[in-house]
């Protein structure tokens, strides 16, 4: 057995049933399962340990563990100590996982040995499904501008996570954002899986990172200064490419300024244009004009200004 699967619970006992059930439904059970409650006040603990029994017999390990340091990140942290298997998935307790992914994950395994297996998937709002957009083939930028390396999407060497330190338990939302930036400035080997889209990634209202972007502005400048912290000691990086994640970062904090500014959230506004500032004081003429061309058109309610952010990291 190489792969472990570990689904963090906190306050999931109306949805928690239906992902679990969908893991079980797997067409291969080549894995062990480790649910993980999160201290949760509802009755989540009781209706996940009832569906561990009920499933005792479908041909793969369970294990109901509790973790009563809150977040999600140290939910996660409990199964990463408690796995034993060469690879660890991270699940949501809330989403549905597809009955073909771990079978083509444990073909992915059998080529060789890597770092991260990336598998594209699929969010859904309201209904409507769309693959959620990476990068193939990028790094620690495309990962700050487009947070393409997302919890559901990184099949993770267990040896290897635990080296880079887990999950950082200081982040309450982006966590996944930060490990996946963390990951990539540690240069890991990266089999980027194609063809086919996983899931259902199902958004809303009542997620870790809230209704709308401004009800989590605080955590999140926190997660951009401990990336930039990261970027700024991390080792075995050449100037070109410090660079290069710095312009990153300070595109990604003018997206994040022009979107509270569009939320009417002055606070978090003038914390994020903070934030830019703290990481280029001082801008190349050029980017800082884009970067105040790219904070407007995100405040006047335009669409998709990550994808011109990247261009420009590429070019600069």
């Amino acid at each position: 057995m190489k792969l472990t699967i570990v689904v963090p619970v906190w306050n999931r006992k109306d949805r928690v049933v239906r992902t679990l059930d969908s893991i079980a439904a797997s067409r291969n059970h080549d894995f062990e399962l480790v649910v993980v409650d999160n201290g949760s006040t509802d009755d989540s603990l009781a209706v996940c340990q009832q569906w561990a029994w009920a499933h005792r017999d479908d041909g793969f390990p369970i294990q109901v563990l509790s973790e009563l340091r809150q977040g999600a990140a140290a939910a996660r942290n409990r199964g990463l100590q408690a796995c034993q298997t060469e690879y660890v998935y991270f699940f949501d307790s809330d989403d549905i996982l597809s009955d073909d992914f771990i079978g083509d994950v444990l073909k992915v395994m059998e080529q060789g040995a890597y770092d991260i297996i990336y598998a594209p998937v699929c969010m859904e709002v309201n209904g409507q499904r769309k693959v959620r957009d990476y990068v193939r083939g990028g790094g620690f930028s495309e990962q700050v501008i487009t947070s393409m390396l997302g919890t559901h999407s990184m099949v993770l060497n267990t040896r290897w996570l635990r080296g880079i330190g887990g999950w950082n338990e200081e982040m309450r939302v982006w966590d996944d954002w930060e490990l996946g930036a963390r990951a990539l400035l540690a240069k890991p080997s990266i089999y980027w899986m194609e063809g086919k889209e996983y899931h259902r990634i199902l958004v809303h209202d009542n997620s870790l990172t809230g209704p709308c972007f401004s009800h989590s502005w605080e955590a999140q400048v926190k997660a951009m200064q401990c990336v930039y912290d990261e970027l700024s000691h991390a080792s075995g990086l050449i100037d070109r490419e410090r660079r290069r994640g710095l312009r990153s970062l300070y595109l990604r904090a003018k997206i994040g300024e022009g979107q509270l500014r569009k939320e009417r959230c002055a606070e978090g506004a003038a914390a994020y244009h903070q934030m830019a500032a703290d990481i280029l004081a001082h801008p190349v003429k050029p980017l800082r004009l884009l970067g105040v061309m790219i904070c407007d058109y995100t405040a006047m309610g335009g669409h998709g200004a990550w994808r011109l952010a990247l261009q420009l990291v590429r070019w600069m």
